[in-house]
């Protein structure tokens, strides 16, 4: 049996001035998912902090009056049906949904075991994919609304060691591009961030060699490795009215290495 999203407090009646808008955040317990949680709360939202395991769903949250935990597998459609009427019925419609949820190791195909690559592309992929249908009808139903989908430098180009993860990726960006088309006139935006190498626990292959890192760093235009608080910046700047005539975008963060 699916257990239901986590919701720690009963909904709360709403009364009074209208509610702050709502966002969705997946992967809300990790490094890139935190911090956009953090910054969408600063900006006004409300915050879903969404993650697989309760205590990292508690943790994203943490320090957000606005913002409730919620625990969800992206992979299984069931949870995220749960997941989006828990959303719902605590918070409120959302308007704006951020797919951070991804999973990340180092491969190569050939020792790479079928239920390793399922678990990539089942959370990358399928998970951005079925949280987009979750959510989608609710926000073309209303003609407005914002979709983020974090993919990675790495769904654009190869990259050693990593395969599966490059597939997985560049379907996320795919995904991002087509679906702008088919509902951009509906009035939702839907665009898609690319981070390069950020420093969080899934950069740990590098970020573990203080001379490969050191190397590395010498060669980037920017001179140092990313930080999360470099993506949560950009998603906050496509979820704004500012961002308004940005459809179907692939925005590069990764310091000019794509330069």
């Amino acid at each position: 049996m699916v257990a239901p999203p986590m919701v720690d407090d009963p909904p709360t009646p709403r009364s009074g001035p209208a509610p702050a808008p709502v966002a969705v955040v997946t992967g809300a317990g990790g490094g890139i998912g935190s911090a956009v949680a953090r910054r969408l709360h600063a900006d006004g939202f409300q915050v879903a902090c969404v993650d697989r395991e309760g205590a990292r769903a508690r943790a994203g949250s943490a320090g957000l009056p606005r913002s409730a935990p919620f625990t969800c597998d992206v992979a299984v459609a069931a949870e995220v049906a749960r997941l989006r009427d828990a959303v719902t019925g605590r918070l409120g419609t959302p308007s704006l949904l951020v797919n951070a949820a991804g999973v990340f190791f180092t491969h190569r195909v050939p020792e790479l075991e079928e239920g390793d690559y399922d678990r990539i592309l089942d959370v990358n992929l399928k998970g951005t994919f079925l949280t987009c249908r979750a959510f989608l009808p609710a926000m073309t139903a209303a003609g407005h609304g914002c979709i983020i989908n974090i993919a990675s430098t790495a769904g654009l180009r190869g990259g050693r060691d990593r395969a599966a993860y490059c597939a997985s990726k560049a379907g996320v960006v795919m995904l991002t591009r087509s679906l702008a088309l088919d509902h951009g006139r509906e009035g939702v935006r839907i665009n898609c961030v690319c981070p390069g190498l950020i420093d969080t626990p899934m950069a740990d292959w590098i970020t573990s060699r203080p001379d490969d890192l050191e190397r590395w760093r010498a060669a980037v235009p920017a001179q140092r490795i990313g930080t999360p608080d470099d993506v949560a910046g950009t998603v906050s700047f496509l979820a704004s009215a500012d961002a308004a005539y940005v459809q179907g975008a692939v925005l590069l963060v990764d310091g000019g290495v794509s330069a």
